[in-house]
């Protein structure tokens, strides 16, 4: 008899599990609250167009990249096309081009940041030097933290073949992103350092000052080692693991949000219910980004075996505390008249994206100092997938603090939902005067998060050194048969890492049920 997983969330990490276990014959049932799969890299449609839910860009699809690599092992087959110019850094006082090409990179640097030219080269050159080391020990499989030897992947191994890589670590295993800056005099140079910020709120969730220098330089160069439009955006990845999974066998039921999972500790068996599948399973997924271990009944023991142990309900209907840098989203989705948004932006290849940093009062507003306003453009498509003529999707997305939205009046939030509007115009008007080219649009906050995926926060931990590398969320747990993936463990936000997280589950999976 198959052993039974239900993953909770149909997110990319979701996914991903669901994916391997599927291949590798386990009985796959996957909830998800949401009408669609993918959660943050997935869709919505409203008004018969079709929105992305978060991220629009590919990362690690180029030829033997982290994601191409898994999605081979899935056989699951992409057109992507490569981006030589993926975004735009929109700077108080200039604009920095994201290019591919290296040397073109590099007379950017030079152009854009000639007060420091010299140091902010170098500075770049050293990032980049770090993050070719993370990528190659993140290509052996290795995952934090590590309980099993099979965590370890091949790194034993690559660090053998590779000693320098394994001293560059070594030596940068506790610094900061600041503390690389400081190395090389750009401390107090304001507009690398915004530039720099902007990323990293977006990328790990903190600034300079806290973020660790091993993901982080990953995180601040992923766009020019390879960023890609898909046909059908992230949602078309999404969509073509589920039809995997469903033709190993498994099950996706959408809309279908989880109302209780219950481990009985004498049965071994997981009993969880929802609103259109309910069953018992051997193990359970977490890709919810909740913490479901945490929502155990007072007092139960975790350890699997107790014969007095109860039967322990998780509550994961229930709207969780918010952990430590938590944040939530205002969006603004919009349907442009194609002839118009050219007119404006013209020869601009799509997809695109903006990141802007935001004007003094943006904190007063939003409760964030230094997260970017994030503007992305993307063929428009219709509710079934279909292009669109004449028409392009516009997202903008700012971080906001969730209390700002939940604990007001309706007449206050709704007055609050117009003022932050205007504000989000107003700082996309610096790239260019769209409004006027508006067919539609709308607005959503924590609150629509909350009401539609369970959650009014959205995004992983913040990548600190604690959280990134002495103290990382693995994707098991103390509960039995409990297992995360997605972007609150190892490692850590983004959909790259939220799809690692989930390969990682069902390789700990494997190995402890072997």
């Amino acid at each position: 008899m198959k052993t039974s997983v239900c993953v909770i969330g149909a997110g990319i990490g979701g996914l991903m599990a669901g994916a391997y276990l599927a291949q590798a014959g386990y009985a796959v049932t996957i909830l998800e609250k949401a009408a669609t799969v993918g959660g943050s890299a997935g869709w919505y449609v409203r008004r018969n167009r079709r929105f992305p839910t978060g991220a629009t860009l590919a990362f690690g699809l180029e030829a033997g990249g982290l994601l191409r690599s898994r999605l081979e092992e899935l056989g699951v087959e992409l057109e992507a096309e490569e981006l030589e110019h993926p975004m735009d850094i929109v700077l108080p006082d200039r604009k920095v081009a994201v290019l591919r090409n290296a040397a073109a990179w590099e007379e950017e640097l030079a152009q854009r940041f000639p007060e420091q030219r010299a140091a902010t080269l170098r500075f770049w050159r050293e990032l980049e030097a770090i993050s070719h080391a993370v990528l190659g020990v993140t290509g052996t499989g290795a995952a934090l933290p590590v309980r099993r030897p099979a965590d370890l992947g091949g790194l034993p191994g690559y660090l053998l073949r590779h000693p320098r890589t394994a001293l560059q670590l070594a030596r940068s295993a506790r610094r900061t992103v600041l503390d690389l800056l400081r190395a090389h005099g750009l401390e107090h140079y304001e507009p690398l350092v915004r530039l720099l910020n902007l990323q990293l709120v977006d990328a790990v969730q903190t600034d300079v000052s806290r973020a660790a220098l091993l993901p982080s330089s990953l995180a601040l160069t992923v766009y020019r080692q390879g960023s890609f439009g898909l046909d059908g955006g992230l949602g078309g990845l999404c969509e073509a693991l589920a039809s995997r999974i469903a033709g190993w066998g498994g099950e996706i039921v959408t809309a279908s949000p989880v109302q209780s999972a219950v481990y009985n500790a004498k049965q071994r068996k997981w009993s969880v219910e929802a609103a259109r599948r309910s069953g018992f399973y051997d193990i359970v997924v977490n890709n919810t980004g909740l913490d479901l271990e945490g929502g155990l009944a007072a007092g139960a023991n975790p350890r699997a075996g107790t014969k007095a142990e109860p039967g322990r309900a998780l509550p994961v209907e229930l709207q969780p505390q918010p952990h430590a840098g938590a944040w939530g989203a205002f969006r603004l989705d919009a349907v442009l008249d194609e002839t118009g948004f050219e007119a404006c932006l013209p020869r601009l290849a799509l997809p695109f994206a903006y990141q802007i940093a935001p004007d003094c009062q943006h904190d007063r507003l939003f409760g964030d100092e230094h997260g970017p306003v994030y503007v992305t453009f993307q063929r428009t498509l219709d509710g079934k997938g279909r292009p669109v003529i004449g028409e392009v999707t516009m997202t903008a997305t700012v971080h906001t603090d969730t209390w700002r939205w939940l604990a007001c009046s309706d007449e206050a939030y709704a007055a609050q939902k117009q003022q932050a509007g205007e504000a989000l115009w107003r700082e996309i008007a610096k790239i260019a005067d769209l409004r006027r080219h508006v067919r539609s649009a709308d607005i959503g906050t924590p609150r629509t998060y909350l009401r539609y995926i369970g959650k009014a926060e959205v995004g992983g931990f913040p990548l600190t050194v604690e959280r990134a590398l002495l103290r990382p969320a693995g994707v098991r747990t103390s509960v039995p048969g409990l297992y995360h993936a997605g972007e609150t463990v190892f490692p850590g936000p983004g959909t790259l890492s939220a799809a690692l997280s989930g390969m990682y589950a069902a390789r700990a999976i494997g190995r402890d049920y072997r």
